[in-house]
């Protein structure tokens, strides 16, 4: 029993070294070989060579590229420090600008009131006996200094005359 069973197997394995080789050939020859040209060669190495010139070139810029974003941000930074100087020297100047206000304001209260530039004057005229007999009117224009020139007139109604008067105050 044991010798028919080492028959079978036997007889098995060749059966599938005779089957591998009538089928070995069959499935090496379903696949086609492609053989390439010396033209084609050529062709995929002028591609090649084309592709590492762009890849070179576009590492080159890119290069460039970061170096300029490095210039650039330094140059952001540096605006950045310069922005911050210059908000303080505003802060400083505001400051300073509000002292000198405040300054000019405590020198014009401590200064002693100043006349107008044009000064204008009312009056009437009375007699000794006490009543009113006319009315005036004058205009003045400080020329210097707290010194006035102006013009004034005057109508008497009691006279019925009219006049006109040139002043100067000092």
């Amino acid at each position: 029993m044991k010798k028919n069973k080492s028959n079978v197997v036997n007889i098995c394995l060749a059966l599938l070294l005779l089957l591998q080789a009538l089928l070995l050939p069959v499935i090496c020859s379903a696949e086609q070989m492609y053989q390439i040209t010396e033209t084609e060669l050529t062709e995929l190495e002028q591609n090649s060579n084309r592709q590492l010139a762009i890849s070179s070139q576009l590492a080159a810029e890119l290069h460039i590229a970061k170096e300029r974003l490095k210039v650039s941000d330094q140059e952001l930074t540096e605006a950045k420090l310069q922005k911050e100087l210059l908000k303080k020297q505003l802060t400083e100047l505001e400051a300073l600008s509000k002292n000198q206000e405040n300054l000019q304001k405590e020198i014009l209260k401590s200064l002693p009131p100043s006349a107008p530039g044009v000064l204008r004057e009312v009056g009437l005229k009375i007699d000794v006996e006490k009543y009113v007999r006319g009315a005036s009117y004058g205009v003045s224009k400080c020329i210097f200094n707290n010194k006035y020139i102006g013009l004034r007139g005057e109508y008497d109604w009691k006279d019925k005359k009219a006049g006109v008067w040139l002043t100067y105050a000092y």
